[in-house]
């Protein structure tokens, strides 16, 4: 069943793949629809999109979501554990913490077993947001799956998995982008344009 169903999707997508390669071509666009890069970007900024929207009167981010998520089922975990949790550097999980603490959704403390450390926790108000917010972010999900068929739906997340899977050791989330970008702020004068 799953091998006839794997050679049945391939067949899908290559035909897909021809498709739009060939209507790329008839248009002149540029072949930014054959790169990686390209189309995980566009996903995920559609992705933001929608969660946002979805997720409007909680006033939450996808990101902050995350974090939520990752302190409910890990309660006083560090930045560091939070980062790699979450798949961001820990000086991106120090700043979006201290908006939750702000908001009255976590609550951060010294950790008992490293003094430099922090760890955090989720509040009751956090708790509560994010249970009342599991609809609306389940309602994002489903609306970003939409276009493919149900089917499908279950292969697409396999495939996410394993290509995050297999990458994460080569490039953690501490990596050179965000810290290069970091350096790059700090580098130039003020009133210097960024690249």
């Amino acid at each position: 069943m799953v091998s006839s169903f794997y050679k049945y999707a391939m067949s899908e997508i290559e035909e897909l793949a021809q498709a739009g390669a060939d209507d790329a071509g008839r248009h002149g666009q540029l072949p930014l629809w054959s790169r990686v890069g390209y189309l995980i970007r566009r996903l995920h900024q559609i992705h933001s999109a929608i969660f946002v929207e979805e997720c409007r009167e909680f006033g939450i981010t996808p990101v902050q979501y995350g974090l939520l998520t990752a302190l409910h089922y890990f309660p006083g975990s560090d930045q560091v554990s939070l980062g790699r949790e979450v798949g961001i550097d820990r000086t991106n999980v120090a700043d979006v913490l201290e908006r939750l603490s702000e908001r009255g959704l976590v609550r951060r403390e010294r950790s008992a077993h490293d003094k430099r450390s922090k760890i955090a926790f989720l509040t009751p108000a956090g708790e509560t947001i994010l249970e009342q917010g599991r609809a609306s972010m389940m309602r994002a999900q489903d609306r970003i799956l939409a276009p493919l068929a149900p089917p499908f739906r279950p292969a697409f997340l396999a495939v996410l998995t394993q290509l995050i899977d297999g990458n994460s050791q080569s490039v953690p989330s501490e990596s050179g982008f965000d810290v290069e970008r970091r350096r790059r702020k700090r580098s130039h004068a003020p009133g210097d344009a960024e690249d």
